[in-house]
């Protein structure tokens, strides 16, 4: 080394020395300031504030008491941040103590979030978890508590996939990630798995819900969380006088919108075109004898019509609540009364619950969550299936005005679509459903004991006797079909909890060991032969033929779970969580299974060096990694299985049996690994709130059925193979745009965009054809030749891909441009799944009035529209469709083929290429207006708040789609309903 290069360090070292030097003089010229941070209005001590002084990079923190030491210039100006209160800028103004009030605003940061096994500041979760907000479980007719999801929380996309008394809801949470496994969420109620409907549940009972979407949230429930899973939790008492409360509303429900299905005057007119190429009064020999005497008279039958009309909704609830500091109680009895569209649709739904908690000798807690649910669904509604497609020439009445056993003389095969009115049935189901804890606070500071025990029992009965009045009693001599089914779940959770705050430091841990048990049994009778009607199905003892068959599933589940979260300085989060499962339905080789996870947080807002205090002054960053399971292995499933094949020896039936399934032990759950990266953040005094989310989840050990050799007389066996992927982009934002005395207007708006797709099937990378899986495209897809127009007289048909085609028929697209159609020519079509769903409300008050729309929006699914299908009315024309304009010579359109029969030639669309639409739409799902009652008009009946309200639903459908509806699976089914309901809520 030089001495050159020795002596350049030592200068230099000799230069910082010194700068530091005069650094630590400076700064001992400066005053030291002692300070405390409080809540403003309060005395309560604000811990992990970001302290820092304008214009400089000093800073300090508070600890657990709000207390901080800063040295600062005499003139300084402190700089005050925290989640959730709003930034204080403080001058020192030579004083050496200070007390800084800090006003709290960021409300919803601060609020309580149920995220399994106990509750969170929002503030301090770690995890994608999202809190359905109150207003939208109150004042809306929701049959279902699904329903108050739709649009609240992006990421989870409800879909009403059938209309009725009891609509059919189907929840996906960040999109499809198995293929033929279930993929709805795990749904917990109080602490407890349910696994019932949700109808049966009285969505004014529940105070909140919160979906848990990503692994470090859902990875808590092990082996059952991958689908997600929405807490629901109930209401509960609170310390203070008895109250009383009352809700109840009343409304008519109306079809949303109804294609136009030919009249018989049209239908005639088609059926003598398709069948002859003519008029009717030209060849009238294409109509049946019937067909012909009810259009001479000019009648036809309206038979949607006559299955429809104007449906009912009601409910009321009375409830009570209140307690001390060691009784609380909650009670609340409630009905419900849905009369659909349909005729003879009927839901009723009974509902009592009672919540108690109490404390004893200041240590212990005892409490219940019990509800008792009795739902009738007692009626056989009119077929709006067979009514869409029936034959508007046929009677629905005979001429004593009773209903016709056979509407079509002369072709028997049809029922009448309202037989079902004739029916008698019962169909009723009673369900309690418990959960109960016992909670002590043990000895030691921070660590309690929680045991968990819940109950899940349901029957339901179901009875119904077609007699000889109808269709399908008169052809079997009356049939008798009686359903009965059990369920019996019991759950036992132990929890040891540990909470303790060590100054900026605070560990809460959470040790779980669980046991659930499953027992469902199924009984069904099927009788036929009746020597009369007058039993109906009471008496099956007598009937020639009864078919009866019994089911019983038991499944067990044990379970582990440790979950630790970390907190300093309310700066840097962290939890970790891991579960074992145990389920007796996995295959022996793979009883147990491990899911784990980790988050972290920060809220880099609260660091003093956070450069955009002023503007951002709440921000949290996240990130996660994790595992869970889909528990979609059945009981019994993993072994092999026998069916009966009894014989006739003879005179006697001898007992057969031959195998059905092939039993697999290594069958085990489908595992979802996900990465989840987020922020939460706010700003402009809590004017503007959101989070915003990406996430990929990749779920392998899918459980598909692989082709196997014959020799076992088996084709296939289920194997837990293949692979699939889900990433999505989620949003949530909530702005208050105006607050101006008594007028305000606040803003909610989500948005989620999610892609699935097929990574791998079989081990092979090939796709399945068959079943039309194709890898690196989405679960469900439009796979299928494509609509090409319609070939016109002037085109060049016999040099073209389809030399036999004639004018007027249905131009299929050469994809491959090979010059002739084929296999290789059908193509992927749009998207079955939306590209995004968003929900946007908006909320006015002005005064007493508060206005309130809801809109949503599904936008890029295409989907083929079965009511546009050119060979749905068969061959001899034996069923209606909707009125559409076809090809001619003299109407040379491009959208629709010539009206020609399919045996001429195999019709105008021989190769029956899909008549595909947009089904993208936006609909205004909720319209209302409530006003609150005058305090003069309360005091006068002594109640404590009141409002009536006005509620409008599905008001309002922008879509390109000319079926039924685009949201509904189905189009040949009960439509969608347009609900209007008036309301009053009131408290005493």
């Amino acid at each position: 080394m030089t001495k050159s290069y020795v002596r350049t360090i030592f200068l230099s070292g000799a230069v910082i020395l010194g700068m530091l030097g005069g650094a630590r003089a400076a700064l001992a010229q400066q005053p030291t300031v002692h300070g405390r941070v409080v809540v403003a209005g309060t005395n309560d001590p604000v811990a992990g504030a970001a302290v820092s002084v304008q214009g400089s990079a000093a800073g300090a923190t508070t600890n657990d008491r709000g207390e901080f030491t800063i040295q600062v210039p005499p003139d300084a100006t402190l700089i005050v941040r925290r989640i959730g209160f709003a930034r204080v800028q403080q001058p020192v103004g030579g004083r050496t103590t200070l007390t800084i009030s800090l006003p709290q605003t960021a409300v919803q940061l601060n609020q309580v979030v149920t995220v399994g096994y106990g509750v969170q500041k929002r503030s301090d979760v770690t995890g994608a978890v999202v809190t359905v907000p109150q207003e939208k479980l109150h004042g809306t007719p929701n049959v279902s508590l699904i329903q108050s999801l739709e649009g609240s929380v992006p990421g989870v996309s409800v879909t009403t996939t059938r209309g009725g008394s009891e609509p059919g809801i189907s929840t996906l949470v960040r999109g499809r990630s198995s293929i033929t496994a279930s993929v709805a969420p795990l749904v917990v109620v109080d602490g407890i798995p349910y696994e019932g409907p949700l109808s049966a549940l009285n969505q004014d009972d529940v105070e909140s819900i919160s979906v848990l979407k990503d692994a470090s949230a859902t990875a808590i429930y092990g082996s059952r969380g991958s689908n997600g899973v929405l807490i629901v939790t109930t209401k509960h008492g609170k310390p203070g006088k008895p109250g009383i409360s009352y809700s109840g509303y009343t409304g008519t429900q109306r079809i949303s919108n109804m294609p136009h299905l030919m009249t018989g005057a049209e239908f005639a007119e088609f059926k003598c075109q398709r069948l002859k190429g003519t008029t009717c009064a030209t060849t009238p020999s294409a109509l049946t004898a019937s067909e012909q005497a009810m259009l001479a008279a000019g009648q036809s039958t309206d038979w949607v019509g006559l299955a429809s009309h104007t449906g009912k909704q009601t409910q009321n609830q009375l409830a009570i609540s209140g307690g001390n500091d060691d009784t609380r109680y909650y009670l609340s009895g409630a009905a419900l009364d849905v009369g659909g569209i349909a005729i003879n649709d009927q839901f009723k739904r009974y509902t009592g619950r009672a919540n108690f908690d109490q404390t004893l000798f200041k240590r212990i807690t005892i409490g219940t969550n019990t509800q008792y649910s009795w739902s009738d669904r007692t009626g056989v509604s009119a077929n709006f299936s067979d009514a869409f497609f029936m034959n508007p020439l046929t009677r629905a009445y005979d001429s004593t005005g009773a209903l016709t056993v056979f509407p079509w003389p002369e072709d028997l095969f049809w029922a009448n679509p309202l037989q079902g009115l004739l029916a008698k049935n019962s169909d009723v189901e009673k369900r309690l459903f418990t959960s109960n804890y016992l909670r002590v606070e043990l000895p030691i500071s921070g660590l309690s004991y929680r045991l968990n025990a819940g109950m899940d029992i349901g029957n339901r009965d179901v009875g119904t006797y077609y007699g000889r009045d109808t269709r399908t009693g008169s052809t079997l001599q009356g049939q008798a079909l009686i359903r009965n089914s059990e369920r019996n779940d019991w759950t036992v959770e132990n929890i040891l909890r540990y909470n303790r705050a060590l100054g900026r430091h605070n560990v809460d841990v959470t040790l779980l060991g669980s046991t659930a048990h499953s027992n469902i049994r199924g009984d069904t009778l099927t009788a036929t032969g009746f020597p009369n009607d007058v039993l109906s199905y009471y008496q099956t003892n007598v009937a020639a033929l009864v078919l009866s068959q019994r089911s019983s599933l038991q499944s067990a589940l044990v379970s582990t779970m440790a979950r630790v979260n970390y907190n300093f300085a309310d700066r840097y989060l962290a939890t970790y969580t891991t579960r074992r499962d145990g389920f007796s339905g996995f295959g022996r080789n793979h009883k147990y299974g491990v899911f784990p996870s980790l988050a972290l947080a920060w809220n880099i807002s609260n660091e003093s060096f956070w450069p955009l205090a002023g503007r951002l002054p709440v921000v949290k960053l996240r990130y996660s990694h994790g595992s869970s399971g889909n528990q979609a292995v059945r009981p019994y499933q993993t072994l092999s299985q026998l069916d009966d094949r009894s014989y006739l020896n003879g005179a006697t039936t001898a007992p057969g049996y031959i195998p059905v399934t092939l039993g697999n032990p290594d069958l085990r759950w489908e595992t979802t690994v996900a990465r989840n990266i987020g922020a939460d953040f706010g700003f402009g005094s809590d004017r503007v709130v959101g989070s915003i989310d990406s996430y990929t989840r990749t779920t392998h050990d899918l459980l598909l059925q692989r082709t196997i050799s014959s020799v076992h007389g088996i084709n296939s066996i289920l194997q837990n193979i293949g692979k699939t992927e889900n990433r999505g982009v989620e949003l949530q934002l909530s702005t208050r745009n105006i607050e101006r005395g008594s007028f305000s207007w606040r803003t909610d708006l989500s948005y989620a965009k999610n892609r699935n797709k097929i990574i791998d099937l079989y081990g092979n990378r090939t796709d399945d054809l068959v079943n039309r899986w194709f890898i690196g495209h989405p679960i469900d897809v439009n796979y299928a030749y494509k609509f090409g127009g319609i070939w016109q007289l002037t085109d060049d048909i016999k040099n073209s891909a389809q030399p036999t085609a004639k004018p007027g028929d249905v131009r299929v697209v050469d994809v491959n441009g090979d010059g002739q159609i084929g296999p290789a020519d059908r193509t992927f079509i749009g998207n079955l799944e939306p590209r995004y769903t968003a929900g946007l409300t908006n909320t006015i008050n002005l005064g007493r009035i508060t206005l309130k729309g809801f809109l949503v929006s599904v936008q890029g699914v295409t989907r083929v529209n079965p009511l546009l299908g050119s060979t749905q009315v068969q061959a001899e024309v034996r069923r209606n469709i909707t009125s559409r304009v076809y090809w001619t010579p003299t109407n040379p359109i491009n959208t629709y083929p010539s009206n020609i029969n399919e045996t001429q030639g195999g019709g105008s669309n021989p190769l029956g290429v899909d008549f595909y639409e947009n089904a993208s739409f936006k609909r205004l799902r909720d319209l209302s207006v409530a006003f609150a009652l005058p305090e003069k008009f309360l005091g006068r009946i002594g109640g404590q708040s009141a409002s009536l309200y006005l509620n409008g639903r599905n008001l309002w459908t922008s879509t390109r789609w000319t079926g039924l509806d685009p949201e509904l699976i189905t189009q040949q089914a009960i439509p969608l309903e347009k609900t209007v309901t008036a309301g009053l809520d009131i408290k005493f």
